[in-house]
């Protein structure tokens, strides 16, 4: 995720890792990955029982459940 905006957990406002590997298989938009995506302290957070984040896809914004997690706390 380096050169780009942190990301950030809707539920606590903290920090997430993302971590991606990939085996050269394409999609959409390039090579599908397999993510993983979590807190980088843990801590007290309401969407704690969503996280870690896995699964695959281009992106990471691509995950299932990526719209409820990734992002600014509304």
């Amino acid at each position: 995720m380096t050169g780009r905006e942190a990301l950030l957990c809707r539920g606590c406002a903290g920090r997430l890792y993302a971590v991606c590997t990939t085996d050269g298989r394409k999609g959409r938009r390039g090579a599908v990955g397999e993510w993983e995506v979590d807190h980088e302290m843990p801590g007290l957070c309401p969407l704690s029982g969503l996280l870690p984040l896995t699964g695959t896809a281009a992106a990471v914004h691509d995950l299932p459940g990526a719209r409820e997690v990734l992002g600014p706390p509304e």
